[in-house]
């Protein structure tokens, strides 16, 4: 199966791929490993639920826009390769979570960002090294975002 027809099975769908406000690519490629600037959870333009995690923001709600995330640093890899069939593996996400001083499950945010990843491209190819960072703000006063690694093939 390919890594769309993986997400579908799991009810995952692909957004349309989020152009970005200010003046920077959402993607570069370079000798085999595709780049992806931080990714929001933004639908149509505008992050969803902005505020802290602990505070403005419950746990559960920062997975689904993680989640999001994921799943638009799939659609940027889609729109740049034509297909995420010439992802040939994950390697390393960073996960950043706008959370208050006594939050501590910053890294159950981030596996929702992770499933996504393992189901798309599977266990051995979805799987990934990651960092986990807890942050006081993030742009746009959003509670979570991600920046990706990938090696792609020609």
């Amino acid at each position: 199966m390919d890594p769309e027809q993986n997400l579908a099975a799991k009810n995952l769908i692909l957004p349309a791929a989020e152009t970005p406000a200010f003046d920077y690519l959402p993607l570069t490629i370079h000798n085999g490993t595709a780049y992806l600037a931080g990714q929001l959870a933004k639908v149509d333009g505008v992050q969803t639920n902005p505020g802290q995690v602990g505070s403005e923001i419950e746990e559960a709600e920062a997975g689904r826009q993680m989640q999001l995330c994921a799943l638009q640093s799939l659609a940027w890899l889609k729109h740049y390769l034509g297909t995420l069939q010439k992802v040939e593996r994950v390697l390393h996400l960073n996960a950043y979570v706008a959370c208050t001083r006594e939050f501590e499950y910053i890294s159950r945010i981030a596996d929702h960002a992770s499933q996504v990843y393992i189901t798309a491209f599977g266990g051995e190819n979805g799987r990934h090294a990651r960092s986990v960072l807890g942050m006081v703000r993030l742009p746009q006063n959003a509670p979570v975002m991600i920046d990706l690694r990938v090696a792609v093939r020609a």
